[in-house]
């Protein structure tokens, strides 16, 4: 395995026989495929390719056109294929093809679009291809299949195995390199390579060697490289608190002797929005707090942190105050066990200069003794924390951050009275002008608020207010209920 990238199992070509259906040419591994040997005579076998065959045809005749394939999928298409409860066993380290060869040879609606096949101790991943000429059945239909272990994350392999599948494409279209005999030693080479190269390396590049196949493309390179997949940045709200994942000062100088393959000056050519923004990222600053700093629109700086945080940069975490509460996950099991873990923690809770005030046999027990409706100032006066040598706050960050604990939002919901005197409807009137302590409709929106689907944070921040402050003037309002989730 390269650089996190799962490790290739198996890459294997299928190809549609006029005869025989759905059979794989050629494996590397050559043991890789399990292939159910056909114990059928000849005449049975072709009679049920023909029924399938002859439904294809249909379809490609006079409406078959390349072009047809040349839009892009809407989503990748990922399909479990278990085997039939009747068939015998096959051997669980290999890719059982008799159970999915039916989704590697799909349906023509399935041409063209990134497939990927869940079948045993196996994750398949494929692009079939169909490429009209004059072949016996009029059309040529061949997979490139890529194998993976069940549990690998293949994001990353879509574009190549895409690629390989196109490239084939082409190099049939020219030089018939997959329909004709001759191309089978190049096939290999080319498989044989892509395992060794992309797990070694991550990358690929060889040169073809096509002579007697194709003139015009009679030495073809092929350049191969994975990258990193990202997945789209997360939904970014004011309240949220950005959280430095990288130093920026490094990155910065790190992009400047990139571009200019010198020693970085003083003078960083960086984006003037993004330069801003980290400056005023200290892991305790919220969104809306960062514009205010930077005088930048607030949407402004969200794109900007989507971006940072789109590339791993920033995490996202909540406002941290002593009236928030949290609960432990499952996760903090891992504290337990994990040697490398304790010593970050300890590193990144202790306060400079005191690096004995805590053992890390003493964090290990302070997270087990989180529990859910427990406000962090409670939990300091029950465990006897000493807020002068231990920081509390990096403590609840680090644990969010490694998913060992989960911050548990208060939403308020207003009631309406059943019934009630002219006096507690005056008094209700009157919290509610406490609320409305700035011009405009301030008030009225913080009410609307109050349905259940808004947390104290995020209305704490419309109304510009601290999480206690908000929580008294609810309570001098009555007819709130608080919950928990």
């Amino acid at each position: 395995m390269h650089s996190g990238f799962p490790e290739i199992r198996a890459i294997f070509l299928a190809q549609f026989h006029p005869d025989l259906g759905p059979i794989v040419r050629l494996s590397v591994p050559e043991d890789a495929v399990d292939v159910e040997q056909r114990v059928y005579n000849d005449q049975v076998c072709i009679k049920n390719d023909d029924m399938r065959i002859s439904g294809l045809m249909a379809a490609l005749d006079g409406s078959f056109s390349p072009s047809c394939f040349d839009q892009e999928p809407a989503e990748v298409i990922e399909l479990i294929k278990r085997p039939e409860p009747d068939r015998p066993a096959v051997d669980s380290s290999k890719i059982d093809f008799n159970s999915i060869q039916t989704l590697i040879i799909p349906k023509l609606t399935l041409f063209e679009r990134l497939i990927t096949v869940n079948t045993g101790r196996h994750k398949v991943m494929c692009y079939p291809i169909a490429v009209e000429g004059n072949y016996p059945r009029n059309v040529f239909i061949f997979n490139m299949c890529f194998a993976f272990d069940i549990d690998a994350d293949t994001k990353c392999y879509g574009a190549v195995v895409k690629r390989v599948g196109c490239l084939l494409k082409e190099l049939e279209i020219t030089g018939n390199l997959l329909s004709d005999p001759e191309g089978t030693r190049p096939l290999v080479t080319m498989m044989r390579q892509l395992v060794s190269k992309l797990n070694a390396h991550g990358e690929y590049q060889i040169e073809l060697d096509l002579k007697g196949l194709s003139q015009p493309m009679a030495s073809t390179g092929i350049s191969i490289k994975l990258f990193p997949y990202y997945e789209n940045p997360k939904t970014i709200e004011p309240y949220h608190v950005p959280v430095k994942l990288v130093d920026f000062d490094i990155a910065k100088r790190k992009s400047a002797q990139t571009v200019y393959q010198e020693h970085a000056s003083n003078d960083i050519m960086w984006d003037l929005v993004l330069d801003k923004v980290t400056e005023c990222i200290d892991n305790i600053n919220h969104v809306r707090r960062i514009a205010q700093l930077t005088l930048i629109r607030e949407e402004t700086v969200v794109l900007a942190l989507k971006h940072l945080d789109y590339y791993g940069c920033i995490a996202l975490v909540d406002i941290f105050q002593f009236s928030n509460v949290y609960e432990g996950q499952y996760q903090v099991m891992d504290i337990f066990r994990n040697a490398w873990l304790q010593r970050e923690c300890h590193n990144y809770v202790t306060r400079d200069g005191q690096a004995g005030s805590i053992s890390i046999e003493r964090l290990i027990h302070l997270y087990s003794t989180i529990r859910q409706r427990k406000s962090v100032a409670d939990w300091i006066v029950d465990n006897d924390v000493d807020v002068e040598r231990f920081d509390v706050r990096r403590f609840f960050m680090f644990g969010v951050l490694h998913q060992m604990l989960r911050r548990v939002h208060c939403y308020p919901v207003l009631c309406k009275p059943a019934g009630g005197s002219a006096q507690q409807s005056s008094e209700s009137s009157e919290a509610s002008s406490v609320l409305e302590e700035e011009p405009g409709q301030l008030g009225a929106r913080v009410l609307g608020m109050l349905d259940g689907t808004h947390h104290l944070d995020e209305i704490g921040i419309t109304a510009e207010k601290d999480t206690a402050t908000m929580r008294e003037l609810l309570d001098k309002h009555g007819n709130i209920e608080y919950i928990l989730l």
